[in-house]
């Protein structure tokens, strides 16, 4: 298929449906989005169901996802959990972007892939920077303390020489 053909052939392609934001946790099975075809306030239902429901279907394979039309006279998303209750959100006058963000906050499943990250980069107490916990290496226990702060001894800043690192050593060239 070299041409996607259709007034919005884009919602067809592995691309679209790869970018959506919304996967839901473990426990929700079933999703219902409510909205008439008349109405300003019903907009954003009908954003949603038209622009992100096929998106939300491609990241949930698991959640049956149904959209009721003029059968209700406010809009609203219901889903229901398999402890048989119930999650209704009341979308009258929103968008289909505020209604995805309010999705993910209350049935959205953590994004654990960014909290691993972070995780990892604080595990290893190794390595400091502008990045990382600690900025300098002085403030992990243990370390001197930073030059800034407190003098070094005379013997650790490398400006004095001592006795074993000069050369030649005495006593031992010939004469």
């Amino acid at each position: 298929m070299p041409y996607l053909l259709g007034t919005n052939a884009i919602r067809r392609t592995i691309r679209y449906l790869e970018q959506g934001k919304l996967i839901f946790r473990q426990n929700v099975k079933v999703m219902t989005v409510s909205y008439n075809d008349k109405g300003d306030y019903h907009q954003g239902a009908r954003d949603l169901v038209h622009w992100n429901l096929c998106q939300i279907q491609y990241r949930n394979p698991t959640v049956q996802v149904l959209f009721l039309k003029n059968l209700f006279p406010t809009p609203f998303i219901r889903c229901w959990l398999d402890t048989g209750e119930d999650v209704i959100m009341d979308v009258f006058n929103k968008t289909n972007v505020e209604i995805i963000d309010h999705l993910i906050k209350i049935l959205g499943q953590p994004d654990v892939k960014e909290e691993q990250k972070e995780k990892l980069a604080y595990e290893n107490l190794a390595k400091f920077g502008s990045g990382y916990p600690r900025h300098c290496m002085c403030e992990v226990p243990g370390q001197l303390p930073c030059p800034v702060t407190v003098q070094l001894p005379e013997e650790m800043t490398g400006k004095y020489k001592s006795e074993h690192n000069l050369w030649p050593k005495p006593g031992l060239h010939k004469d």
